[in-house]
This record gives C-alpha cells, structure tokens and sequence, in this order.
C-alpha cells in the first residue's frame, strides 16, 4: 500500500474554488439517501464501489477520434486558406501558428484519449470500511503534458485514514455557444494530516455524465450514513448491481446500443431517444456502432486488478454479505 503523500502525481490536487458545497460529516446532507446503482460488493463492515460506470467504456474514444479527426479538418482548411493567400515565405507570417496549433491539439487529444481507453483497469474501485475507519482505493494514475504520453500510467494502490478525507459537491460551467450546462460530480480530498491541511490526493464517486445537482448530495449522504451512523450497505429499495463486463464482441455492441432485445426497450424506456435515433439514423449508427467496437477494444485489452490480501483480511471479504 502506498500512502496518500507519496503518490507520484505531477501536481498536487488543491482544494476547488468551484465547490458548490463542502460536506459535513456529522450533518445531513438530504433525506433521501442513494446508493445510484455504483455499489459492487458489500462486506460486513464494508462497501464498495465501482469506478468505472456501466456502458461508458467506448464513449472517450469516440470523443478522441472525433476530436482527433475534426482538428486535423480544421487544420488543413486553415492552411489551405493561407496557402491560397500566395505567401512568399512560411516563416514569414505567423498566421501558420493556427494550424500548427489544431494539428498538435488534435494529435495530443487523439493519442491521450485513446490511450486512455486501452490497457484501462478493468474498474477502479474504492472501498469505504467503517471498522478500521479506512478507505482503500485501486487506480490507474496519469500523467499531464506531451511528455506524459509516452511514459507508463502505473496502476497504484492507495489508504486514506477516513478522517482525513473530506468530501465536496464541485460544479462545473460548460457551453456549447447557445446553452450553457453545470456538471456536477462528488470529490473527496485528502488531507496530509490532521495538523497539516495540504490536499494531497483526490478522488471521485460517480460519473459527472450521471450525476447531477440532487443526485451528488444523495449519493455523498449514504456513504456518511455508512461510516458514522453503521446505515445501511444498500440504500433502501435498491439491490446491489451486477458488473461482470460483455463477454464477447456482439455483447459489447449490444450493450452500446439499442440492437437486438434492447430495442423494445429502449423504444419502451426511452421513445424520445429512438424517434430522434430513427430521424438521424444515417449519423446515429454509425456513431453507436463504432462505440461498440471501441468498448470491445477496450474489454479486450482491460487490465485485471485484485485486492491486496491485506485489504481482503481488514474489510473481512470471507465475511462478504
């Protein structure tokens, strides 16, 4: 196990200016508590939750490709158009930066992202132990910067002394030029020590393309039930969730997209989605097809992890609930 301190990151998390709420642990934070389908093994005095939501493996290595191929577009339309200028010299102008620009951008991007997607862990999980009052974690760890692609992302073990782990509901701006949305996501910071308040580690639980405003509070107030007031492993109504990933190419396209016995289904749960499927059919297959094969992908050359036996013997996994 590695300690939070001696974790090799280029740059120290800092605690976010664009908290929404930092969390309390002795205070409620809603009345309806949620465990959002995330938790994957329950133990007597432990919980655990994935790392990776269902059925987004694929979708970053859309983005980079796409991102990747409309830089590359935007790039050479630009050259293109200064060319068409008849300059006497490239050296001269530094209307060229523009393009030079698109085309490393969108290099980086592409590279970054679809490495991201191959030799993944196969979850990244966390576990939350109330007994020991610990929390452990499994994870990939990346690395910033050009230099950063071309150097191993190690899989990493970490224990944090929950006390000295802090939660915050951050909340982000974006905009697509005619709307602007908030993403919302639930982080935990890690604090040095208890007399030294350096933010040393951080990590998340949930995914920001599910969590929202209600849900993040939600979600946090289960696991502070959990650990301070012995609540429940599963909020109540909900079972825990099964994660055992598509075996096979054709269960990993079925899984992305509304083929097969999904289609009824989808049609039932989500028609809105499927009548606007069916409209712009010529561009929504294509995009959930190649989804399906980037999720194979990365299925296929995901990395196994495994808890450490000392892990195992503190959250007593013989005693798995």
């Amino acid at each position: 196990m590695i300690s939070p301190n001696t974790l090799e990151n280029e740059q120290k998390p800092k605690r976010s200016s664009d908290a929404v709420v930092n969390f309390q642990k002795d205070r409620s934070a809603t009345s309806h508590p949620i465990s959002f389908g995330l938790i994957k093994n329950t133990y007597e005095d432990a919980i655990e939750y994935t790392g990776v939501a269902k059925g987004t493996r694929g979708l970053v290595m859309l983005s980079a490709v796409l991102f990747f191929i409309f830089s590359i577009w935007l790039g050479q339309k630009m050259l293109f158009g200064i060319l068409e200028g008849k300059l006497n010299s490239i050296f001269d102008y530094p209307l060229f930066l523009g393009p030079m620009i698109c085309f490393a951008v969108g290099i980086f991007i592409g590279i970054k992202y679809v490495r991201f997607e191959l030799f993944r862990p196969e979850d990244e999980p966390v576990i939350f132990d109330r007994k020991s009052r610990k929390v452990y974690r499994i994870f990939r760890e990346t690395y910033a910067g050009w230099r950063g692609l071309f150097v191993t992302w190690p899989l990493r073990n970490a224990e944090y002394d929950w006390d000295l782990v802090d939660a915050e509901h951050q909340a982000a701006l974006t905009t697509t030029g005619s709307t602007v949305n908030r993403i919302h996501g639930l982080i935990f910071l890690v604090r040095k020590s208890t007399s030294d308040s350096t933010i040393v580690d951080s990590f998340a639980i949930g995914n920001s393309m599910q969590m929202g405003e209600v849900t993040v509070p939600a979600v946090w107030e289960h696991i502070r039930r959990f650990m301070e007031e012995k609540g429940p492993h599963l909020a109540a109504g909900e079972v825990l969730q099964s994660f055992e990933p598509p075996k096979g190419f054709w269960q990993c396209m079925a899984a992305t997209g509304p083929y097969g016995k999904n289609f009824l289904g989808w049609w039932k749960d989500y028609t809105l989605l499927m009548v606007m499927g069916v409209i712009f059919f010529p561009i929504v297959f294509p995009l959930m097809t190649f989804v399906g094969i980037f999720s194979w992908l990365s299925y296929k050359t995901a990395i196994p992890i495994k808890w450490s036996s000392e892990v195992l013997s503190a959250i007593g996994a013989n005693g798995k609930k």
